[in-house]
């Protein structure tokens, strides 16, 4: 079986310091639009999914074909660059209605993670395929695979009895989490980038619910896993939900601050075997 892939592109409102230093003349629109050995960072993201045969198409976000073209089967949803993750969530899910191609299991992912390799999607997706009736699936990955590849990476991790982890790029929705929780959807992202959003903040979030504070609790003095963390998800949001365990640093490496590009650009051209002018 194959599954539409929805890319989120845009922009923030306001202007961060990624863009001000890789862009100071304001050439592009969205970092996703950065070139990168080559390409822009969205190709590096749209062209690994295409080369998976679990994906049939692939739908970004946020940008528009004049912005940039794609070869292959991608489309681009119209949409405000500015739109908050949650609307643009709401505005893939509406427009594969409109186009008869829901399914009820969306996959989502940001455009600006390079690094990642259709393996890693494919592990995904057949986790997916495999394991139906979830309203979400997150991807994490083992602190130490992300530390190897971008020491000092700065990414939030959740510290946990069973391993350490980073959270993935990549995800699974269900239509009802997309239209019952486009505002808790807003709420997280809000709190910051990855590097910013510390897991414990997020532990905050879900501890609104008193049905997650066992499970919070076993967190906090360090005796929680990850399945504590995916119970309490469950519970707070009265979701099913699940985590993917992959190993792919570039999953969870996503184009945050100036130094991650220099970071990405020394990592893409080891795993592609592209030589970087001195």
């Amino acid at each position: 079986m194959k599954y539409p892939v929805l890319l989120l592109a845009g922009r923030d409102t306001e202007r961060r310091e990624l863009m001000q230093v890789l862009d100071p003349d304001e050439k592009y629109k969205s970092k996703a639009l950065i070139p990168l050995l080559g390409k822009t960072i969205l190709e590096w993201v749209a062209e690994e999914f295409l080369k998976s045969p679990y994906v049939d198409e692939v739908f970004v976000l946020g940008l528009s074909e004049d912005d940039i073209k794609l070869n292959g089967p991608i489309y681009h949803i119209p949409i405000d660059l500015n739109t908050s993750i949650g609307q643009k969530y709401r505005a893939g899910l509406d427009y594969l209605i409109e186009n008869n191609k829901v399914q009820d299991e969306l996959i989502y992912c940001s455009s600006d993670c390079p690094g990642i390799k259709v393996e890693a999607i494919n592990t995904f997706i057949e986790h997916v395929h495999n394991n139906k009736g979830y309203d979400f699936i997150a991807t994490t990955v083992p602190e130490d695979v992300v530390e190897t590849s971008f020491p000092d990476s700065g990414r939030g991790v959740a510290r946990l009895r069973d391993e350490n982890y980073t959270q993935g790029e990549l995800a699974c929705v269900s239509p009802k989490l997309i239209i019952e929780h486009q505002h808790e959807i807003d709420e997280f992202t809000e709190l910051g980038t990855r590097r910013k959003r510390s897991f414990m903040t997020i532990i905050r979030l879900v501890a609104k619910r008193p049905s997650t504070w066992y499970r919070l609790f076993k967190i906090i003095i360090g005796r929680g896993k990850l399945k504590d963390v995916i119970i309490a998800f469950s519970r707070a949001f009265k979701l099913k939900a699940d985590a993917v365990v992959i190993n792919d640093a570039g999953l969870a490496f996503d184009m945050d601050l100036p130094q991650d590009y220099k970071k990405l650009e020394k990592y893409i051209a080891k795993i592609k075997n592209i030589p970087l002018k001195k």
